[in-house]
């Protein structure tokens, strides 16, 4: 791992001291994880988001984190997120480190989804799966801890329009479940997010300094 994707989950780990992520208690929903994957590029965190591709039967089109539904192979629902991650994106284990547990989020399809956040090594080959995703979509995690990123948005869910709060990006709109994991987030770490989202950008602004000559 990089020295900023170490001191960054450095920060959110400590950040999140005396957190304890919540369990939901929903007799009958299908259990489900999903990855937060952290990535450097370009001297900044990134988030990586997969855009679903359209002929997928649950939530097609949108903007999610790699995941799914729990095999009954799968040893714990962490072994579950790494094995999705693997199958959609071509990043297995091996290239992926745990370090959290979030809230867990029950979505309109039923699906009680148990987040982790991992970290990307500077190693990985993303593969999209074209069977599962369109493309990748890469936010800086700075933008994805600023609570102003979120607004009410005007989206679509199965041809009944809605207002949500969400996170555009570009052309993209980050909205349900997806959007409530990043709202708990900024939610447990409160204040904290400005710390842990200026460590994740500090290293795009450090080679702005230094071709300016300042470091």
């Amino acid at each position: 791992m990089t020295e900023l994707l170490q001191h960054t989950a450095q920060t959110l780990t400590q950040a999140l001291a005396g957190h304890q992520p919540q369990r939901l208690e929903h007799p009958g929903s299908r259990p489900a994880a999903v990855l937060m994957p952290l990535w450097e590029n370009q001297g900044q965190v990134q988030v990586v988001f997969t855009k679903r591709n359209a002929t997928l039967p649950h939530h097609p089109g949108q903007i999610s984190f790699p995941g799914g539904a729990a095999d009954p192979g799968d040893a714990d629902l962490a072994e579950t997120a790494l094995r999705e991650t693997c199958e959609e994106i071509g990043v297995c284990q091996g290239l992926v480190e745990v370090v959290e547990r979030l809230d867990q989020v029950l979505t309109i399809t039923n699906f009680l989804v148990t987040p982790y956040v991992g970290l990307v090594d500077a190693r990985a080959d993303f593969r999209p799966n074209p069977v599962e995703v369109e493309r990748l979509v890469v936010v800086p995690l700075a933008k994805v801890l600023d609570r102003e990123s979120y607004q009410l948005q005007s989206v679509n869910w199965e041809g009944v329009p809605m207002r949500q709060v969400a996170l555009a990006h570009g052309p993209d709109v980050i909205w349900g479940a997806t959007a409530r994991m990043l709202l708990n987030l900024l939610d447990a770490l409160g204040e904290k997010a400005l710390a842990v989202a200026a460590v994740a950008g500090n290293g795009a602004q450090k080679a702005v300094d230094s071709r300016r000559g300042l470091v």
